[in-house]
């Protein structure tokens, strides 16, 4: 049966496969019987959105038909409010146009390209809604040496429920070339030959906009060799062969700012507004062609006034229409085109922030499975809807956000919520935490989780947590948030050791004082210990704050003691023991230290005892205090080079490389150099495995230490440099500052040992 072609048709038609009366189909919908019988007569021919939902809801179609029907009451709605359109008449030239240059230029260089072939060729401007692709067309023919004035120009239509076809298309083209337009042929293959005879007469360029389907535009391109064919299409249209294609993103800074000065006068704008308008409009064409219209519009507004205005994301869309032109009016053409499973995605993602996120992370904000939202993201991408960032990623574009945010508000006011926050926020978190299983010992990492990813090894989870961070980030503090307590201090404690991999990280801080928090509102001072332990580390590494670190320090102990377990009252007594050598309070320093040693041996801990071990090792200053230190560390070694045989742990390596970063000092102190020189090595050869700039570059450096005591400056000189580039310019943490400083200083005792001014070197 041929599916109905009107919307008067399809509603009759699936109120009678419904068996329904009038009455009965207003009782379900709520719709009055007569807007119904209305619509099946003609007389309401493009009743409201809600009216055609409802009517849709009380058929209860199946989704392909539920689809169907709204495609035909969208249709309608756009062919009456395009119904003065003359498909046949060009679209003008932006005389204000800015920006696209190496896109122009691309255009440019294939309308001059001399023809290499018997057949046409093309290029394919794409790209999402009010990108600009129209106008950027419209500016290469201006462009050409060959000028407009020869191009033939058809809108195919492309989102319309029924696009032109193939054959309207050909004869819209013929229509337009003298002496062809009386005999146009109303057979497919006779118009394509007329078409193919009459190009071949005069050189021509056609542009070909909002194309739809590839088969719209194949038959233009039997076309003479010289004829050139340019194409618009928020489509990919993957499946056209041998053609050239130019991909459209949002404009670069510069270009947003020179197109808002072109629009708005001088009097009426300052350049740092200009910025912030770019920046509120997302770099999207039409939606600064609308900003500065309506600014310009108003002698009395500024571009400040209007950026103020615009901060508010309830506002923005809203303020993005000016006349006949409007934001959401150019995303709603392709988001009315989604069927019901993309439409729900695309409304879904809006949930997901960060710059970029996979289709596991849609997945998740959906509902679906990764396979599901992998083929509707390319949909959606298709569609010019989210852009595709190649390896897998995919980016929704702020006001494209916007719109899909303000779908799901209105779709959970008419549905409820579908939950896709809580959704997102568990399946990150849980991910999170088999990810940082990986780098705590007491954690099973191969265990799958009931909701998240899972991890096939610690290099794998290690990269996921560095490049999800801007969505697994504003989870956990949303689940602090929530008063999800248990979640929050299972998912700090799992960071704990990769804590050590990611020193850089500048919210660690952060992060595990919202886990004291948690611990202390579940009532559990074992958890409130060993998280402020947590603080206490992340404190020094990101303030240097020995005073705070201490308070910290001294407030886990009581923790601890309080819920008697020995293993967290030892590591308690450790970070106080760590303060007060920070401190160079070494009598309180020994004290703290013996008290942990006693804890973690009283439990059997012995690769946490060689923490509190290294500390009171490093006490030591004079010659037989640097040989006692020496001999501690060699056992420490020992041991833990015995146990990294079986398994390599973030404890045991990170103690290993501060047990040989000191030895390498306390050698060079007693005058065994090679010793020295070894020790160092094993620190580089350690720190390369914590895939840590800073620890690297600390490593490095005492290894220049040693090889400067040695006169191998050049070596020295090599490992400086290395070391500088090892440290982030943009980390700005006490920890890293510090490694900078000592470089500095490094550097310099360097150059007064090379030219002989200074004999010493700083250990």
């Amino acid at each position: 049966m041929k599916p109905p072609s009107s919307l008067a048709e399809a509603l009759r038609h699936h109120r009678m496969s419904a068996d329904l009366t009038l009455e009965a189909l207003a009782e379900r919908s709520g719709v009055s019987a007569r807007t119904i019988s209305d619509i099946e007569r003609g007389v309401s021919s493009a009743p409201q959105s809600r009216t055609v939902v409802a009517l849709a809801d009380a058929l209860d179609l199946d989704p392909g038909e539920h689809d169907g029907f709204l495609r035909v009451a969208r249709a309608r709605r756009r062919s009456r409010a395009g119904a003065t359109r003359v498909s046949a008449g060009s679209p003008h030239r932006v005389m204000d146009f800015a920006g696209r240059e190496t896109e122009i230029g691309e255009v440019l260089d294939y309308l001059s390209t001399s023809p290499d072939r018997a057949v046409a060729s093309a290029i394919l401007l794409s790209g999402p809604p009010g990108i600009g692709k129209t106008s950027s067309a419209m500016e290469a023919f201006g462009r050409d040496h060959a000028g407009p004035a020869e191009a033939l120009f058809v809108d195919l239509d492309g989102f319309s429920a029924e696009p032109l076809t193939p054959l309207y298309v050909v004869r819209s083209l013929l229509r337009q070339m003298p002496g062809y337009a009386e005999k146009v042929p109303a057979d497919l293959e006779e118009a394509t030959r007329l078409w193919r005879a009459a190009s071949a007469e005069k050189p021509r360029s056609v542009l070909l906009d909002n194309a739809a389907l590839e088969s719209q535009v194949r038959p233009v391109f039997t076309a003479d060799a010289c004829t050139k064919i340019v194409i618009t299409s928020r489509r990919s249209l993957a499946g056209l062969e041998g053609i050239r294609r130019v991909s459209l993103g949002p404009l670069e800074r510069d270009e947003s700012v020179a197109l808002l000065e072109r629009l708005i006068p001088l009097r009426q704008r300052e350049q740092a507004d200009l910025v912030e308008l770019a920046e509120l409009s997302d770099h999207v064409p039409l939606a600064l062609r609308i900003v500065g219209n309506r600014i310009a519009s108003r002698p009395g507004w500024s571009a400040g006034d209007f950026a103020e205005r615009m901060r508010s994301t309830e506002n923005r869309l809203r303020l993005l229409v000016a006349g006949d032109l409007a934001v959401e009016a150019a995303f709603a053409l392709s988001y009315d085109d989604l069927d019901s499973r993309a439409a729900q995605l695309f409304r879904s993602i809006s949930v997901i922030g960060g710059a970029t996120f996979d289709a596991r992370i849609a997945a998740a904000a959906g509902g679906i499975g990764a396979v599901d939202a992998e083929d509707l993201l390319e949909e959606l991408t298709d569609l010019g809807l989210v852009e595709s960032r190649g390896g897998s990623r995919y980016r929704l574009h702020d006001l494209l956000r916007l719109y899909a945010s303000a779908r799901l508000a209105q779709q959970t006011a008419e549905h409820g919520d579908g939950g896709e926050r809580d959704r997102l926020r568990r399946w990150l978190l849980s991910s999170l935490e088999r990810a940082g299983a990986w780098f705590e010992p007491e954690r099973s990492p191969e265990i799958r989780p009931s909701d998240g990813a899972a991890f096939p090894d610690a290099a794998t989870a290690q990269q996921w947590i560095r490049l999800e961070e801007p969505h697994w980030w504003p989870a956990l503090k949303a689940a602090a948030r929530l008063g999800e307590h248990e979640v929050v201090v299972d998912v700090a404690d799992s960071l704990h050791w990769f804590s050590e991999l990611w020193v850089e990280w500048s919210h660690w801080r952060e992060l595990f004082a919202l886990a004291v928090s948690a611990a202390r509102a579940l009532g559990d001072p074992r958890l409130e210990a060993m998280h402020l332990g947590y603080l206490t580390w992340s404190t020094i590494v990101e303030t240097g704050d020995t005073d705070e670190g201490l308070r910290l320090a001294e407030l886990a102990v009581d923790a601890a003691t309080i819920s008697g377990d020995s293993a967290q009252l030892g590591w308690s007594k450790f970070y106080v023991a760590w303060m007060y050598h920070r401190a160079g309070r070494a009598d309180d320093c020994t004290v703290a230290a013996l008290e942990s040693i006693a804890e973690f041996e009283s439990v059997g801990d012995h690769d946490s005892a060689a923490q509190p071990i290294t500390i009171l090792a490093r006490q030591q200053s004079d010659r037989a205090g640097h040989e006692r230190t020496i001999l501690a560390l060699r056992q420490v070694a020992d041991r833990m080079g015995a146990s990294m045989a079986e398994n390599r742990t973030t404890l045991r390596k990170t103690t290993m490389l501060v047990v040989n970063k000191f030895l390498a000092v306390s050698y060079l102190a007693v005058d065994r150099q090679s010793d020295a020189l070894a020790a160092a090595e094993s620190a580089v050869a350690t720190a390369c495995e914590f895939a840590s700039g800073v620890r690297l570059a600390g490593a490095l450096r005492y290894r220049a230490n040693v090889l400067l005591a040695m006169s191998q400056f050049e070596q020295a000189q090599r490992d400086i440099a290395e070391a500088r580039i090892h440290l982030d310019p943009k980390t700005t943490n006490a920890l890293v500052r510090r490694e900078r400083d000592l470089l500095d200083a490094l550097s310099e005792q360097a150059s007064r040992r090379i030219s002989g001014t200074d004999e010493q070197f700083p250990l």
